[in-house]
């Protein structure tokens, strides 16, 4: 009975264990940042993605989806583990989806979206509100889609 006890204890850990996912951003695909005011008029959605080393803008205009601008660069792969390592997993990890009242009374919202691990995280705030443990992440993202403000 006692041999029996400690087995099944034993597997029961290493079940646990085995089951844990590391919390981290190195297999991050897609890293996503965007901003949109929905009482604007003109292009008032932009999303920048970064897959790899390349970069995408797109804009799109507010009542019309299908008026949207699309540009591509790229940013390099020293670029990219900046932003990893500036997502602070653990802090991001444990966000709500949503904080605060984005674009309420069109004080517009800002968003950093990104895949890990096989699971989806998009955490959406207040334009220029985010929260502390995304700042740095934020401010390296936006510089980023301020290289596209040619994009027409």
């Amino acid at each position: 009975m006692k041999k029996s006890l400690i087995l099944a204890f034993v597997g029961i850990l290493a079940f646990a264990f085995s089951s844990c996912e590391k919390k981290g951003f190195e297999n991050v695909d897609n890293i996503s940042y965007g901003t949109s005011f929905g009482m604007c008029a003109g292009y008032c959605h932009n999303e920048l993605s970064i897959s790899g080393n390349k970069t995408t803008m797109a804009r799109q205009k507010n009542g019309d989806p299908t008026a949207t601008k699309t540009c591509n660069s790229s940013v390099s792969e020293s670029e990219v583990n900046e932003i990893r390592k500036l997502l602070n997993a653990d802090a991001v990890y444990k966000l709500p989806k949503v904080i605060g009242c984005p674009d309420c009374a069109d004080g517009g919202a800002e968003w950093v979206a990104f895949k890990s691990n096989g699971k989806e995280y998009k955490i959406t705030f207040e334009y220029g509100n985010a929260p502390e443990s995304l700042k740095a992440a934020v401010a390296k993202l936006k510089a980023i889609s301020e290289t596209f403000k040619d994009c027409k």
